[in-house]
């Protein structure tokens, strides 16, 4: 389960497989245009589209989604986006697989169901990359004509795949919302450990990039642990971690479930007002866990926004406009932390969930 903290040598191996946005734009200032027109009809209400400009047949959408997962990111996803495809008037079908297990690597049966589900011949697929397994199924796929790739959960183009690039790189900017939270850090210098979801994309967007960010600013790095986006794991860690290093200030978790996994352990140990802990995402469970006072903070994505631009995309797309979407969508991040006020927290929240919906609006 431990790991050494990464060398700088190793990370750079990592990231520069990937253009960082900023790296994306500059090499592609035709994008910026397409980009902010395109956030515009995000954040605006939907524009149902003429019938006699929809498709002739009903598109056939196909999602496969992480269902391991506490974070409740995927099915709000799933929700906001039917809502604003229902809002544009866009007649589809939707084949929607929650690959089941707790672990993120892709067994035999998560392969027949893909199969199974390409076999219906989608006109478009939304996908997410974690594992090496991943890169190799969307590599295979982008070579073909068809389904067009909707990736989401990442925002940093492979550079490899400039010539046959997905339709759409969809979500939040992981170094930007890392990026707040460091800031944050560094004004809270001592020892801290990081927990790492397993060796990936994850781990060195969220994690590795984290540890750079703070590197010579006050926090003072102890330990690294990968424990896979899994919370038992992430409580076991945590409990090692609090042994090891007793004088441990601060926990950087890198996912929800990795959070709560940190937060059962500080509990455990009735530390949970000494350490400060930070989650990642702001999704419903994170937000009860900062009110029960279980977090010091998390940076908060305005969920349902990503959702809602894979629906624009596939709109404008159905109506021969797919010229008009950008190659990157990045939503929104706030920082939110513990001490602010019910009103505020909540006036974020209705923000975020805009269509996915609070407990006391869901039917």
């Amino acid at each position: 389960m431990f790991f050494s903290p990464p060398s700088p040598q190793v990370w750079a191996q990592g990231l520069s497989a990937y253009w960082t946005l900023e790296a994306f734009m500059e090499a592609h200032p035709e994008q910026k245009e397409k980009m902010t027109a395109f956030s515009r009809r995000v954040q605006e209400a939907a524009i149902p589209i003429p019938d006699k400009d929809g498709p002739a047949s009903p598109l056939r959408i196909a999602i496969v989604y992480p269902g391991f997962e506490v974070s409740d990111y995927w099915q709000r996803s799933v929700r906001a986006f039917q809502m604003r495809l229902e809002e544009l008037r866009i007649p589809h079908t939707l084949h929607i697989l929650f690959r089941q297990g707790s672990q993120p690597e892709i067994s035999r049966e998560d392969m027949d169901q893909i199969r199974e589900i390409l076999h219906r011949d989608p006109d478009y697929l939304v996908y997410t990359l974690t594992t090496p397994e991943h890169y190799k199924i969307v590599e295979r796929l982008l070579a073909l004509p068809r389904p067009k790739i909707l990736l989401q959960n990442i925002t940093t183009p492979l550079r490899r795949w400039d010539g046959y690039h997905p339709f759409l790189y969809v979500g939040f900017d992981h170094m930007e919302g890392t990026r707040l939270l460091a800031e944050e850090a560094r004004s809270t210098p001592g020892p801290y450990v990081v927990l790492n979801p397993h060796p990936g994309y994850l781990s060195e967007v969220r994690g590795d990039v984290f540890i750079r960010l703070v590197s010579g600013h006050g926090p003072e790095l102890r330990d690294v642990f990968h424990t896979g986006i899994d919370r038992r794991r992430a409580r076991l860690a945590t409990l090692d971690a609090l042994a090891r290093h007793p004088d441990l200030i601060r926990i950087y978790a890198a996912t929800t479930d990795i959070a709560l996994g940190a937060a059962d352990a500080l509990l455990e140990k009735g530390l949970q007002n000494q350490i400060l802990l930070n989650g990642w995402g702001g999704g419903e469970s994170e937000l009860q866990a900062l009110r029960q006072g279980l977090l010091s903070l998390t940076v908060m994505r305005m969920n349902d926004d990503s959702a809602v631009a894979m629906a624009e995309a596939i709109a404008l797309d159905a109506r021969g406009l797919g010229s008009q979407v950008p190659r990157i969508y990045s939503g929104d991040m706030v920082l939110v932390n513990a001490a602010m006020s019910e009103e505020t927290i909540a006036a974020m929240a209705r923000r975020a969930f805009r269509y996915s919906g609070l407990p006391g609006d869901r039917p």
